[in-house]
């Protein structure tokens, strides 16, 4: 599907990058405020609330210039490769989030805990993938018009976003790190939507890189013992290089006809 990935970003002018780009400087400073406000007690609340406002707001400027939700990769077209593309890598990073706990033996948490858990990681994950990479990585190509510069350019954005509430939380050290870690799921992202060009599959990724990565499956979860982070990390890094070889070669194919 990356042709129609292609095909749509060149309907795109410097216009809307702008818009998107705007857009981005006025939702940035939401995790911060979550800070400010309510402390970190709340600010996973807050954090599920203001993406909700992300994904809302990201609708209604998409409906009125009358792009349509399919241009955010909100559709049913080829949905059935959609979800079939969606459950491997649930199983995929399912696997590799879950031995690291059974390994340790810890205790799984009990289901009236897992399930407004996961639904707010849900929730939080689908606000920045409708944005940062159905709404403004799309746009970025009317700035834009080399693919490379284009996504690399999104992946900065999408680090940057995070960048506020990195510097005021306990691992601020390693945020530097963090960065460059979220540049990597940015891109993986980005070519994981070129493929289907549906926004489900990018939605499940993140999800579980954030909910399995964070340990939210366990009952104890202890940062210094634990190799759930390292093997989502892993799993990161791997898809993100199989999705370049994939992208690499689709090109060379098209660039050889």
């Amino acid at each position: 599907m990356d042709s129609r990935y292609k095909q749509k970003v060149q309907e795109y002018g410097k216009k809307d990058a702008i818009i998107a780009l705007c857009i981005f400087v006025a939702i940035t400073p939401l995790g911060l405020m979550s800070w400010l406000i309510t402390g970190y007690v709340h600010t996973t609340l807050f954090g599920f609330i203001s993406r909700a406002i992300i994904m809302g707001i990201t609708v209604v400027i998409v409906l009125i210039k009358k792009q349509g939700l399919a241009s955010i990769g909100i559709h049913k077209d080829k949905l059935w490769p959609t979800l079939r593309f969606s459950i491997l890598l649930l199983l995929v990073f399912s696997a590799f989030g879950i031995v690291p706990g059974l390994i340790h033996g810890w205790e799984f948490i009990n289901i009236g805990t897992l399930i407004p858990v996961l639904g707010t990681t849900i929730i939080m994950a689908a606000g920045e993938d409708i944005f940062f990479v159905g709404c403004l990585q799309t746009r970025l190509h009317g700035l834009f018009k080399n693919n490379i510069v284009a996504v690399f350019v999104g992946a900065i954005c999408f680090a940057l976003a995070h960048v506020p509430t990195a510097l005021l939380e306990t691992y601020a050290a390693g945020w530097v790190g963090s960065l460059i870690i979220w540049m990597i799921g940015h891109t993986l992202m980005v070519l994981i939507f070129r493929r289907h060009f549906s926004i489900i599959p990018v939605i499940v990724v993140h999800t579980l890189g954030n909910f399995l990565g964070g340990g939210n499956l366990w009952v104890e979860f202890t940062f210094g013992e634990d190799l759930t982070g390292t093997a989502m990390l892993l799993v990161l890094v791997v898809l993100l290089i199989l999705e370049i070889v994939r992208w690499w070669r689709n090109r060379a194919k098209k660039m050889s006809v």
